[in-house]
């Protein structure tokens, strides 16, 4: 493995695309649909919004994609909140800069709901404008009063730590240590709020992984790291092209499956920061700006494609082009999104 170029600002084009129907990873821990004898034999199917897989209408895997996502704030600034649960069962996370540097993960489930994810840690400003476009139910354990009202005023369902006393959907781990203990039932909160119903897609995919933008008109690496101040991102490819995960210099596992975290898509988007918001006891609070657009890097199949990302309000998607301000097509699976800071807080580096 040879070193790349390292990439800290890079100029950002404001490019406005159409979406297309995203997927997801098989479900577990739904109930099962009742087939019928008449059913027609020739199946339909029904696409994840947030993966691009596609699904037997009549299986268990398509019928809990009528539910509604669970997002989580996932601990992951230090040693203590590592190995996570759940993380290798996500459809999409995304990785941002917290207070010193450190990052936190914001945890999406929708085609698989463990009954245990977490640990599950406090909302920061930039969530609400993250987890908007998503809807369904958002988690998290405390935060600021400031920025717990900034969630309570999306539409997504809240569910903090205190508020869903006695309903049996949060709880504390006896074998962690406070406050990287506290865990979330992302099948309850599911089955409890079905109404709310199933997110809409978030990025664009192709049929296949061979067919996916990167695969075709990316660049073959090996592997990269994302660099935040005090955190570093790694990712290498497996002989498939699926990205495995390293935090600190250390592989990233789950503690729920026992194995690397994966994923077949990594997506690294160069953004600003604002720190405008001030706090008397932690100082200038990081947000990450979301409503924007900037230079991104799409990872799949093993490859590298350079393009945009566009952020177009809140509520809206986010929306990848390549150079020539066509749609970038995702491989269909889970993809985790990399908020890299602009220079000097951050930078990508390549292995060709």
């Amino acid at each position: 493995m040879r070193l790349g170029k390292t990439f800290a600002a890079w100029p950002a084009t404001i490019v406005s695309i159409a979406l297309f129907t995203g997927c997801a990873s098989a479900p577990v821990g739904e109930p099962s649909p009742s087939a019928s004898p008449s059913e027609s034999p020739t199946p339909t199917y029904v696409t994840a919004p947030l993966t691009g897989r596609q699904y037997d209408s009549t299986t268990r895997e398509a019928l809990v994609l009528s539910r509604p996502s669970v997002a989580c704030k996932i601990d992951n600034g230090s040693d203590a909140a590592r190995p996570q649960l759940g993380l290798n069962s996500t459809d999409i996370v995304f990785d941002e800069m917290v207070e010193g540097g450190l990052t936190r993960l914001v945890a999406v489930w929708h085609s698989n709901r463990p009954s245990a994810v977490g640990p599950v840690r406090s909302i920061r400003p930039m969530d609400p404008d993250i987890l908007t476009p998503f809807g369904g139910i958002v988690c998290y354990s405390g935060g600021q009063y400031v920025f717990v009202k900034m969630m309570e005023k999306t539409p997504l369902y809240n569910a903090s730590e205190t508020s869903q006393q006695g309903l049996g959907t949060f709880s504390r781990s006896k074998d962690r240590v406070a406050p990287h203990n506290v865990i979330a039932n992302a099948q309850l909160l599911s089955a409890q709020h079905a109404k709310l119903g199933p997110p809409p897609a978030q990025f664009s995919y192709s049929a296949d992984s061979a067919t996916s933008s990167a695969a075709i008109s990316g660049v073959a690496v090996t592997g990269f790291d994302v660099k935040f101040p005090q955190a570093i991102a790694g990712w290498t490819a497996d002989s498939a092209g699926v990205w495995l995960r390293m935090q600190d210099g250390k592989k990233h596992m789950d503690a729920a499956d026992k194995s690397q975290l994966k994923a077949t898509n990594v997506v690294v988007m160069q953004v600003k920061i604002d720190r405008s918001y001030l706090d008397r006891r932690y100082g200038n609070i990081p947000k990450t700006v979301m409503v924007d657009s900037g230079s991104a890097w799409v990872f799949s199949a093993g490859k590298v494609l350079e393009g945009t990302w566009t952020k177009s309000a809140a509520n809206a998607p986010i929306a990848l082009a390549d150079k020539a301000g066509a749609p970038i097509l995702l491989a269909p699976g889970n993809t985790w999104v990399e908020l890299m800071p602009k220079a000097p807080e951050g930078s990508l580096t390549i292995n060709e």
